[in-house]
Formats: structure tokens, C-alpha cells, sequence
């Protein structure tokens, strides 16, 4: 069956959910199996597309294609693993995809060569998939400048995101067709097979275990060194990926909780975790799951060798008494034995705080109270766990599963317990009634 290709493709055919390419082909195989289900499931390719700003509409046209050779240059050997295609009632809009899998990662002269490609070809932008993870679509794994990228936008999705997405569009039973359910269902099982090549974020990068025995010599890191640079990367490569490993284990959408800031300039976000790693040994990210009491805030400490979770509480303000307060918090911690868990309370008022075991609060609540400060309420709570690696901090792979434990048993064990304090409705004031001569010279009927 002839298939009349529209511009800029000079060859290629619409994208397949079972595309007949060699078991060597996974890349391609991969791309057209992803495309080939945006075709069969819109929901799915309006979720994905609607991430790189791309909203999808009743009167916009989805073209997916693979395998793809475009007009320009004529004897130009370049070849974009897709081409996504969105008619528009003003225009079209077109994005190139590259992907990769497994351990290969997204190279930056393939992509310089891509935008050159794409200029030639009117096209709006490229797409990189890979098992590289970035906090959102538009902060790219690698560092474009300004003037590299020509005008042409370049976006980033892991495989895993990708992965994600399918996992809560099945479970959000948005899909009423049956076909469609079948589909997603068919992606979902082959990229969740470990022969697709799909993973997650493994270890930290190669200078990880220089760098941390560097802290613990007393060795001044350098902001701008590449080893610094290149372990804040890695640590916000693996903070996306434990905001995916959350949702789906939560089932539902948990985000990296970034400033306006770093949203809108990803290098400005690596700069200010530069100088929070050199001046106080710290990596840190927080994560907003839906309807929790608060962020998750997740600080690796390099001077420490640890991992901590934490999440704060503002402290009761209809309780009398702070011992009131306390008894409050630890109501909601009944459900958990952590051996392991704190609690810091700060004082109203004053920047003073004090902390204690739960273990120790059990046994005695006023702990938390410190002496002269028996009248005064506290402001807030602080409930975390912190896991003391020592040696094995430095492992760039254990450092990363241990890791990946924590954070999801911190919610699982106390995170889903806690309630944030919601303050009680105002209540009526004793009602007063008139006296009755009041209503007395009323004719009847007015």
C-alpha cells in the first residue's frame, strides 16, 4: 500500500507497534514501538507532548513516523530515529526524536548535527530519549548554548518518565476503549522488560567516591571544577528518577519541588547546588507528593557520610500547652517503630530548637522541652530518619540503592501517618436574644 509522505520526508513510513527491524535494531525498534502507540493511544501522546508544551486539541492531527530520511541535504546520511508531526489550524509542528537504550547515552555532536538538520528542513525541535534523566523536559542532560541550539527547541524524556506516564494513564482509567486499554497495556509490559534496554539511574558519576574522600580529608572542593559539576548532575539525574520510582509506587504524579529560578535556568540550578555542596558538604532535593503533610526534603551529607529524609510540621496552634503539642505529634507517629527517628521542635519566637529520639519522647515527651522555655508553644516539627552509610557512602552504586530504599520507606513508614495541622473553624459566639417587648408594637402580619 503507497503512502504519500508529507514534508519534509523523503523516506520512512508511519510508525508501528510491530515494526519489522533486526533484534540489533533496539533503538529503532524502541522509537517505532513508542510512536506506533502514540498513534493508537492519544491520551498517551497528548500526555507526553503536552510536557514539551505542546497542547493537544479536537482539531489538532497526530502524524507519527519512523525510520526517517528528510528532503534536505540530498546526499545528507543523517537519520532521525522518528518524526512527530502536529497539524495545527495555523500551521504544523514538527520534532525530530533520538533515542537511545541502555547504557548509551544522548551524544552532543549528533545533536549540533540535528539541529542543522532540522534548520534545513523547517523543523521546530528534537527530542532525545534516553535512560539519562533530567527534572524536567526542558532541562537537557546536555549543555546547549544559546547560540548552538539556532532557534531550535531541544527536549529531553527517559525512558522511565515515559514508562511512568503509561503506568498512571492505565491506572487513572481515563482509557474507556477497549483497544486502547490493550495497547498501553502491551507498552507498558514491553518496556517494563528488561530486554527493551529501559533502567533506571544506576550510580553516581565516575569522580563520586574522589570527591566525597576529598570531604572527608578536609579538602576544600572548587565550584567550578568538573568533578563537582559533574557530581551535582548525577545527583539531579538520580533526585528524577526517585520522583518516578514515588509515583509509581504511590501512583501518582510526585515532582521535584524546584524554584521558579532553576525551573526556568537548569545551569542556575547547578551553580546554587555547587556552592551549597562546597560550603556545606550537602546534596539536596525536596519532593511534593500529593495531598502528603508536606515536601519530602532528602539531604545526602558528604562531610557525615549520610542520607537523611525529613518532613516539618507546623506545631498546633489550638493547643494550651506545648506538652499538649507534643502529644499531638506523636499520636500520629504511633504507627511506626523507626529506631532511627527524630524529632525537632523550634520554639515560638525564637530560633532556639531541641530534638529527641522517638524512642526517647515515648518514654518521656519533655524531652522536647527546654528549661525557661516550659510556657512557650513551638512553631514547628521536623520528623526525619537518617541512615549513616560510612564506608559505603562512597560506593557510587550502593549509594544509590540505598538511597532509593530509604526515601520510599520513609513515606511508606511515616510520611503517609502524618496530618498537617488545619486550624478549627471559627465557632459562633453565644447567641443573645432580643427581649421580647422588642417585637411587641409589631403589627400582625409585618
Amino acid at each position: 500500500m503507497m503512502y504519500e509522505l508529507p514534508d519534509p520526508i523523503e523516506f520512512g513510513e508511519p510508525a508501528r507497534l510491530l515494526p519489522v527491524l533486526k533484534e540489533v535494531n533496539k533503538e529503532d525498534r524502541a522509537t517505532s514501538i513508542l510512536l506506533g502507540t502514540f498513534r493508537g493511544v492519544p491520551l498517551f501522546a497528548k500526555d507526553l507532548l503536552e510536557s514539551i508544551g505542546q497542547r493537544i486539541g479536537t482539531r489538532n492531527k497526530i502524524q507519527c513516523f519512523s525510520q526517517v530520511v528528510l528532503k534536505e541535504p540530498k546526499e545528507g546520511k543523517l537519520r532521525p530515529d522518528g518524526l512527530i508531526i502536529i497539524e495545527k489550524p495555523k500551521g504544523a509542528w514538527l520534532t525530530m526524536i533520538e533515542s537511545k537504550v541502555g547504557s548509551a547515552n544522548i551524544e552532543k555532536e549528533q545533536i549540533l548535527s540535528y539541529v542543522e538538520l532540522a534548520k534545513k528542513n523547517n523543523i521546530d525541535a528534537i527530542v532525545t530519549i534516553s535512560n539519562e534523566f533530567s527534572a524536567l523536559p526542558s532541562h537537557h542532560p546536555i549543555k546547549f548554548a544559546v547560540n548552538e541550539k539556532k532557534k531550535i527547541e531541544i527536549y529531553h524524556w527517559s525512558w522511565l518518565d515515559i514508562l511512568t506516564k503509561a503506568l498512571l494513564l492505565q491506572d487513572s482509567d481515563e482509557i474507556k476503549d477497549t483497544t486502547q486499554k490493550f495497547l498501553l497495556a502491551e507498552f507498558i509490559r514491553f518496556f517494563e522488560h528488561e530486554a527493551s534496554g529501559v533502567k533506571g539511574f544506576t550510580q553516581m558519576n565516575p569522580e563520586w567516591k574522589d570527591v566525597v574522600l576529598k570531604v572527608q580529608n578536609g579538602t576544600i572542593l572548587r565550584k567550578q571544577a568538573e568533578e563537582t559539576i559533574n557530581t551535582v548532575a548525577a545527583w539531579h539525574q538520580e533526585s528524577r528518577d526517585l520522583s518516578l520510582i514515588l509515583s509509581r509506587e504511590l501512583n501518582v504524579i510526585v515532582k521535584e519541588k524546584l524554584t521558579k529560578k532553576h525551573a526556568k535556568l537548569p545551569e542556575a540550578r547547578i551553580k546554587d547546588d555547587a556552592d551549597r555542596l562546597v560550603s556545606d558538604t550537602e546534596l539536596c532535593s525536596v519532593f511534593d507528593v500529593p495531598d502528603a503533610a508536606s515536601e519530602i526534603s532528602v539531604v545526602a551529607n558528604l562531610s557525615r557520610r549520610s542520607l537523611t529524609c525529613s518532613m516539618v510540621l507546623p506545631a498546633p496552634e489550638d493547643r494550651k500547652t506545648n506538652k499538649s503539642q507534643i502529644t499531638w505529634l506523636l499520636k500520629q507517629l504511633s504507627k511506626t517503630t523507626d529506631a532511627s527517628l527524630f524529632v525537632r521542635a523550634w520554639f515560638k519566637g525564637s530560633p532556639l530548637s531541641s530534638h529527641a529520639s522517638l524512642e526517647e519522647l515515648l518514654n518521656e515527651p519533655e524531652l522536647l522541652i527546654l528549661e525557661g522555655k516550659e510556657k512557650v508553644l513551638f512553631s514547628r516539627f521536623e520528623i526525619a530518619t537518617t541512615l549513616d552509610l560510612a564506608g559505603k557512602f562512597s560506593g557510587s552504586k550502593v549509594f544509590i540503592q540505598q538511597l532509593e530504599s530509604l526515601v520510599p520507606s520513609y513515606y511508606a513508614n511515616i510520611g503517609q501517618y502524618l496530618r498537617a495541622y488545619v486550624k478549627p473553624a471559627p465557632k459562633p459566639q453565644a447567641w443573645v436574644s432580643e427581649p421580647a417587648e422588642t417585637f411587641s408594637n409589631v403589627p400582625a402580619g409585618e
